[in-house]
């Protein structure tokens, strides 16, 4: 499997709304990764989990899996595979906030414009930090 082909269309899912598609691509990575990146694609792949449960109205779902896939997140600093690590965690706390709003009753409807897309920082064709196949 070519990890960095991969990593890539999986981000390209997510950032197209096609959450469920973006799970099976990960989990594909998830599968096969024996090193450190087995956390990082599990925890991208629970976000991506977390965002398809939000579009279904499953909200105690989406808030468990941003919690789950966060906290794996976290361990991996601001830039993971020249992810912006930082910014999705922030932009997944702000969807977390809003949703806890709704379900609490303070605010009616979750404004979907808060869902993250997934930013790449220095992406070049051949950067050492990409998985390699």
């Amino acid at each position: 499997m070519d990890k960095c082909g991969a990593l890539k269309k999986s981000i390209q899912e997510f950032n197209n709304g096609e959450y469920f598609a973006c799970h099976e691509t990960l989990e594909d990575l998830w599968m096969i990764e024996v090193g450190p990146n087995r956390l990082f694609y599990q925890g991208l792949l629970q976000l991506s989990v977390g965002f398809f449960h939000l579009f279904n109205h499953n909200y105690a779902g989406a808030a468990s899996q941003w919690r789950r896939g966060s906290v794996k997140l976290q361990n991996f600093g601001d830039c993971h595979l020249e992810i912006n690590v930082k910014t999705l965690l922030e932009q997944t706390r702000r969807c977390q906030h809003m949703l806890e709003m709704v379900q609490c009753g303070n605010r009616q409807t979750f404004d979907f414009s808060l869902v993250p897309r997934i930013q790449i920082i220095g992406l070049t064709p051949k950067s050492p930090a990409l998985p390699h196949g």
